[in-house]
């Protein structure tokens, strides 16, 4: 199941959030965007994820795909920079919010389990002109919790 779309965010990020996890989480705790988060263009929190985008406020251009299995291609050739999270989804459904309203984009059910989430984020040099052309292709699968890991990592030039 694939979809996309186009969100309007602020603060240079958008959210990966389990329906249930309501005030569970604290986005402008600074342990939620540490250092690594920061770095690693992913914070990771108690049934929400943190996905950081290259423009401060602009359209974020996503693609979602739910996948069956784990993806086995590491190929991150075409990418400025893939991270993976886990994520829980205990509700059954997963939304996309924006920043900072967290108003839900879109939901999508799925069966209540952990999540393995991998952002390919590319266009980073196209993320700042009128129409921004910066895209986050999320691809999610049923797997238990892992520590976040960094594929590829975006240097500023």
């Amino acid at each position: 199941m694939n979809h996309q779309l186009s969100i309007f965010t602020q603060y240079r990020q958008f959210y990966i959030v389990d329906k249930d996890a309501g005030l569970e989480h604290n986005t402008p705790n600074p342990d939620f965007w540490n250092n690594s988060a920061f770095s690693d263009r992913l914070a990771i929190d108690n049934g929400i994820l943190g996905v950081a985008v290259e423009n401060d406020e602009a359209i974020a251009n996503i693609e979602i795909e739910l996948l069956e299995s784990k993806i086995t291609d590491e190929d991150c050739a075409d990418f400025d920079h893939v991270v993976e999270g886990s994520l829980e989804i205990k509700s059954g459904i997963l939304q996309i919010q924006d920043c900072p309203n967290s108003n839900v984009e879109l939901e999508i059910n799925v069966v209540p389990s952990w999540y393995r989430i991998r952002i390919s984020s590319l266009n980073f040099n196209k993320a700042n002109q009128e129409n921004p052309e910066d895209k986050y292709i999320i691809k999610i699968w049923k797997e238990n919790y892992s520590e976040r890991k960094v594929f590829k990592r975006w240097h500023r030039s």
